[in-house]
């Protein structure tokens, strides 16, 4: 007790020294719990809902971008599958179920997805559980939304109330709204802590809708409508009905609409390698493309070789979501051990602070030390109160720093939601990840950091405390 007294009343006396070591080293170790803690909350919540997922099939490029776009709701699409290409691949006898997703619009960044209504039966989260919804019902009919848990919150929207999508996947300002095709809200999501949390769900045939109601023709129409309903007299010049034809609204999953009779189809284009199952017969919603499709196969032998089947084939690509994400966070692991680097040498750097400040102050503490020893104090004793009070300051560090770090993830994590659907958890244990089996089993991260900076607190004072311990009494006691 009579140490931990002299150690308090030595801190209390440089209070400002003390506490400005403390916080160069927090401001390390709040970086570094920080870092550790986000990535692996993001790696665990990626796996979880990746797991969710067998097999995602789009166009041809990246599968990683397919499998953010389609199951992270991430990124922009790879591009289109016809839809004749879905109606093939649902007929194979391997597959259990296939469901596809058509993108374009968003509102307010929340993204407009449409599906088939067997999205809400069929598609299971890790846990088991559908995606359900919690109120009201799924759509039903075009220009029917089924919205996520974070849309209502944020967006602010409820079961009755409409909303005007904007043409793309981003929001801009730029975006055209589709002001003539409102969609009413008519079922709300139970919140899954998945990026289904901000996505709203619409049917295919809204999709096709939207676009087809601003249709080529309709649009040069309004112009030419506008154009001769101008002054004589204005100085505007109309541009000839050739160049008006070449006006058109781009939607990157739709083909232009045609003026051909509806019973015209385009070739039928190659399909990946099938069971003997006869394809269904043609539906009579007029869908051109799909987005993506995501797959669930009758047997997990199937898994491979059936993804081998489709990307040997010229018209798409298969990914294995937990693949793709095991490849990210590989990716990203480069960035984050620079960064976790660059973290802990802050805290080495802040350290040797330590020592300086004590080194400073041992200076003006020679005679006290004198006296001390001429009490009866032996040199081991004033050798241990150094280094006691140095491990102690770089301590408080590290405890303020934890306790930082969690704040950040605390100050964070809405904006995280917001923009990935993927909760963060900022007061739960980081798990360490270095060490013997038995000591990253039972010891948390932050433990040990504290732990870490107090063994480094007590290595920088013991320069200064082997200084002490060789001090002059009575040349000290004379002065």
């Amino acid at each position: 007790m009579q140490t931990l007294t002299v150690i308090y009343r030595n801190l209390r006396q440089r209070w400002l020294s003390t506490c400005l070591t403390a916080i160069s080293i927090a401001l390390g170790v709040a970086l570094v719990t920080a870092i550790t803690s986000m990535r692996q909350q993001a790696q665990a919540n990626f796996d979880n809902v990746a797991a969710s997922y067998e097999l995602v099939v789009g166009a041809k490029g990246s599968p990683l971008q397919l499998v953010l776009n389609t199951v992270f709701h991430l990124d922009v699409p790879v591009g289109n599958l016809p839809y004749d290409y879905y109606r093939k691949l649902k007929a194979d006898d391997r597959v259990a179920y296939a469901i596809p997703l058509a993108l374009g619009d968003n509102y307010r960044g929340f993204r407009l997805v449409g599906t088939e209504r067997e999205y809400f039966e069929l598609v299971k989260l890790k846990d088991g559980q559908p995606v359900s919804i919690a109120e009201g019902r799924a759509f039903t009919a075009d220009y029917e939304a089924v919205i996520g848990s974070v849309v209502a919150r944020e967006a602010k929207l409820a079961l009755g109330q409409t909303f005007v999508a904007r043409h793309g996947v981003e929001d801009t300002v730029a975006a055209e709204e589709h002001e003539d095709a409102p969609f009413t809200v008519v079922g709300v999501l139970r919140e899954t802590g998945t990026p289904l949390d901000r996505v709203i769900f619409i049917s295919l045939g809204s999709v096709d809708e939207i676009h087809r109601d601003s249709s080529p023709a309709q649009n040069n129409q309004n112009l030419l409508d506008q154009l001769n309903a101008l002054p004589a007299e204005s100085d505007t010049t109309a541009s000839p009905p050739e160049a008006e034809d070449k006006h058109h609204h781009h939607h990157h999953h739709h083909k232009k609409p045609s003026t051909a009779p509806a019973t015209t189809t385009a070739p039928t284009p190659s399909a990946p390698p099938m069971g003997d199952k006869p394809a269904p017969t043609a539906s009579a919603t007029t869908i051109d493309e799909v987005t993506s499709i995501i797959v669930k196969l009758r047997s997990p032998g199937y898994l491979f070789l059936m993804q081998r089947e489709i990307n040997k084939g010229k018209d798409a690509q298969a990914a294995l979501p937990g693949v793709e994400v095991q490849k990210l966070f590989a990716i990203v692991g480069t960035v984050d051990r620079a960064l976790l680097l660059m973290s802990v040498l802050v805290v080495v750097v802040a350290s040797v602070s330590v020592l300086v400040a004590i080194y400073n102050s041992l200076a003006e503490r020679r005679r006290e030390v004198a006296v001390l020893r001429a009490l009866g104090a032996h040199r081991r004793t004033i050798f241990g109160w150094l280094v006691w009070e140095a491990a102690i300051t770089a301590a408080l560090g590290g405890l303020a720093g934890v306790v930082g770090g969690h704040l950040l993830l605390a100050a964070a994590g809405s904006s995280l939601k917001f923009l990935s659907g993927l909760p963060l958890a900022p007061w739960t244990w980081t798990r360490l990840e270095v060490g013997p089996a038995w000591l990253t089993a039972y010891v948390p991260f932050e433990v040990a950091v504290v732990a870490g900076t107090l063994a480094l607190g007590a290595v920088m004072g013991l320069l200064p405390a082997a200084l002490a311990y060789r001090t002059n009494v009575a040349r000290h006691l004379s002065d």
